[in-house]
């Protein structure tokens, strides 16, 4: 990739490569938490670019979120082992 920035989708299918079959193991109620578990960031996302003006902040928490929601899906899946 040589110095080229990834797309946040990019990230996202290398990060859950292999998810399709584990994503098969989980049973519904787990399917559905963690469905709550994005939705829950997708809204707590959305609060925050409305109330953060400052793009560097904005983006920082972006992260903090988005990494927090990838830990507590991970839980939902080592759940399933």
């Amino acid at each position: 990739m040589g110095g080229e920035l990834k797309s946040t989708l990019d990230i996202v299918m290398e990060k859950f490569k292999g998810r399709e079959e584990e994503l098969s193991k989980l049973n519904e109620s787990q399917k559905e938490r963690i469905a709550e578990i994005k939705l829950e960031c997708k809204a707590k996302i959305a609060e925050k670019q409305i109330l953060i003006e400052d793009k560097e902040l904005l983006a920082k928490e972006i992260v903090t979120l988005e990494e927090k929601r990838d830990r507590n899906i991970e839980k939902v899946y080592q759940e399933s082992k």
